[in-house]
């Protein structure tokens, strides 16, 4: 599956279903903002899609990548490739609402790595509980289970060379300050 079905089946699988059961307007903008004659709601990296476009296309539903007075760019999911919507009416998707699967190429990548990481060199006790991304650094949290507080962190330059052993052996080395209390 590419970034961009992946990406569109976790839109529809968790977005429209909160919308479908939520009863007020305050729920419903959990998931979704309207931005309708607002561009200046919008912010670079918001996922959104085209509200009034007439013919389905690749960025219907993309990242902003620059608001401009005269139009908005929309970056295609999965790609570098980039449209211009002028005269056009955006809905602001809550991307937290989605969780990680929303993750592009090399960052998805490292986060399927950190799962399997965790399940290989981490301790029965230890789990995953978030990651980030800024720059070329991944911020990895970790948690103790059964509790919600981050018990450890780690930070590693990352590229798609990155191994599943070397952010593990920086997860066992991580440990030792934990599990004196598991």
């Amino acid at each position: 599956m590419t970034d961009k079905e992946r990406i569109l089946m976790v839109i529809i699988s968790r977005i429209i279903p909160g919308l479908a059961y939520s009863y007020s307007m305050e729920k419903r903008n959990e998931y979704i903002d309207s931005c309708m004659l607002s561009p200046e709601k919008l912010n670079r990296g918001d996922l959104v899609f085209a509200n009034t476009t007439m013919f389905p296309n690749e960025f219907m539903v993309g990242f902003v990548d620059n608001i401009e007075t005269t139009h908005v760019v929309i970056r295609e999911i999965g790609s570098q490739r980039l449209c211009n919507y002028s005269n056009e009416s955006f809905t602001k998707i809550n991307k937290d609402k989605l969780g990680y699967e929303i993750l592009e190429g090399v960052q998805y990548q490292i986060y399927q790595k950190v799962l399997k990481a965790f399940s290989k060199y981490a301790r029965y006790s230890i789990r995953f509980k978030s990651i980030s991304f800024e720059n070329n650094v991944c911020s990895v949290m970790g948690r103790r289970m059964f509790d919600s507080e981050t018990a450890f962190s780690i930070f590693f330059p990352y590229s798609g060379k990155t191994s599943i052993k070397e952010i593990g052996r920086r997860i066992v080395e991580a440990e030792p300050d934990i599990n004196k209390y598991s």
